[in-house]
């Protein structure tokens, strides 16, 4: 068989469609609508055998290579499988498989299996002047360029963990800045190694953790962000760490290039009207589901509603 083909703007190559007019690569539709299926069975079910699960886990693994944040939905569906040695033996699909299968299914119908290439070049914090923030009871920060937003925290999250606090300014960063970092690979620093390593791996084993990190991916799936994070100290930091210490005025004597005016966030993003709860979201959506008539088109609104504006607090 002849392996070579071309000259063409859209080929396939390694099993993945490459158009060159459109500027993306694509699943090919026989895998696209293969995944389609599989998660769709998956749902209905309450248990599968070893060698099922591994067959999904391998072929979804292959849709990574196109979506590529996507890999945090991935993760609880591998950890499944541990300890598990017999091929034939089943293997309970938990609540949270089930939430990782559902967001699969509005990662495929709402993006088509398509993703737009990315540029070529990691752009660094320093780069774009992206740098986030937070100080432990008093608030949270982000400067990007000229751009700035800050604000303080609620009683309710003055006890939480440092990690969720750091979370925050970052996952509000990409809500509010989503689009001037579009299609780019983008290295941002942190001065917590905590933060760094759960970004990285894209996992946390804390359920309220795991609702930013799932936050920041589907954002970053939106505007078709790929990131990785690096350490830095937090000498370095120094613009946000006057903000989040809500000290504006000795962050404008720092900073006189900054906008006169922060940039405003959304009431809905403010952190008391989110609720970090893993399973708030989709409660609505296992109810849709009960639905089989209408289950698809139904959920694929819902998850058009959560990815491009925001999660419902209720």
């Amino acid at each position: 068989m002849r392996k070579p083909s071309g000259p063409a703007t859209c080929l396939q190559f390694a099993g993945i469609t490459l158009d060159t007019i459109n500027m993306h690569a694509r699943l090919p539709e026989d895998k696209l609508e293969r995944c389609r299926g599989l998660l769709t069975e998956f749902y209905n079910k309450r248990s599968v055998t070893l060698k099922e699960l591994q067959s999904l886990i391998g072929l979804l693994n292959f849709a990574c290579s196109v979506v590529l944040p996507s890999r945090a939905f991935l993760r609880r569906m591998i950890d499944l499988t541990k300890g598990v040695r017999k091929p034939y033996h089943h293997i309970r699909l938990t609540r949270q498989c089930k939430e990782d299968i559902l967001l699969w299914l509005g990662f495929l119908n709402s993006f088509n299996g398509k993703s737009f290439f990315l540029s070529a070049k990691w752009l660094t914090s320093s780069n774009i002047k992206l740098y986030t923030d937070s100080a432990g009871s008093l608030g949270y920060a982000a400067v990007l360029g000229k751009r700035w937003f800050f604000g303080h925290w609620p009683d309710s999250w003055k006890s939480l963990n440092i990690t969720i606090l750091e979370l925050f300014p970052i996952v509000l960063a990409t809500e509010i800045w989503g689009t001037i970092m579009c299609n780019h690979c983008i290295v941002f620093f942190s001065d917590n190694h905590a933060v760094v390593d759960i970004i990285n791996k894209t996992t946390s084993r804390e359920p309220k953790v795991m609702v930013l990190v799932r936050r920041l991916v589907l954002n970053c799936l939106k505007y078709n962000i790929l990131f990785k994070y690096k350490h830095i100290p937090g000498i370095l930091n120094r613009e946000c760490d006057l903000l989040s210490r809500l000290q504006v005025d000795k962050f404008k004597l720092l900073a006189p290039h900054a906008d006169v005016q922060p940039t405003p966030v959304p009431s809905s993003l403010l952190p008391q009207n989110w609720k970090l709860k893993m399973f708030n979201a989709l409660r609505y959506i296992t109810r849709v589901m009960q639905n089989v008539s209408a289950s698809m088109e139904s959920f694929l609104r819902f998850f058009h509603q959560i990815l491009w504006h925001s999660f419902p607090t209720a």
